[in-house]
């Protein structure tokens, strides 16, 4: 799960608060940001991840015996991938893709409570994973809809 900064404590929180037990947080940092207001501020280049499990304490971690940081360094999605999700805040591929494969195995079930246009659910779908994802507006959820039965 992926957010702003000031929204990390409240969403352990309430995840927490239904059940899930909270593993760790760590950094996305994008190297192709979009330069907003940068005359006035810094540029955002960082995005909270978190990552919660259903079951246990321990979790699935397919580290091969390397040690992983718990910072990731990619771009945002290129425009041909926005094309196909035309989503404001949608992930690369290759981003979901890093902590799929680390943190579940084939047919495991991976969630997604904001899966927007189904980037997550699309990768699971090539990675042999089980996905529930839930998005609220009409629009993105047939984008996703479309995307995951496409694998694209």
């Amino acid at each position: 799960m992926f957010m702003s900064i000031m929204k990390v404590e409240t969403i352990i929180k309430l995840a927490t608060d239904v059940g899930l037990y909270y593993k760790t947080v760590g950094a996305w940092h994008k190297t192709n940001p979009m330069p907003r207001n940068m005359n006035l501020h810094f540029i955002n280049s960082i995005e909270p991840w978190l990552y919660f499990i259903n079951d246990g304490h321990t979790g699935t971690f397919n580290n091969n015996g390397r040690p992983i940081h718990d910072f990731i360094e990619t771009s945002t999605i290129s425009a041909a991938e926005h094309k196909l999700g035309k989503h404001p805040t949608q992930k690369p591929k290759v981003l979901l893709q890093h902590f799929i494969e680390i943190l579940s195995n084939e047919k495991d079930v991976i969630l997604d409570p904001f899966m927007g246009s189904g980037s997550t659910g699309v990768v699971c779908e090539l990675l042999n994973r089980n996905f529930i994802g839930f998005e609220l507006d009409e629009k993105y959820y047939n984008i996703a809809t479309q995307r995951i039965l496409e694998k694209k």
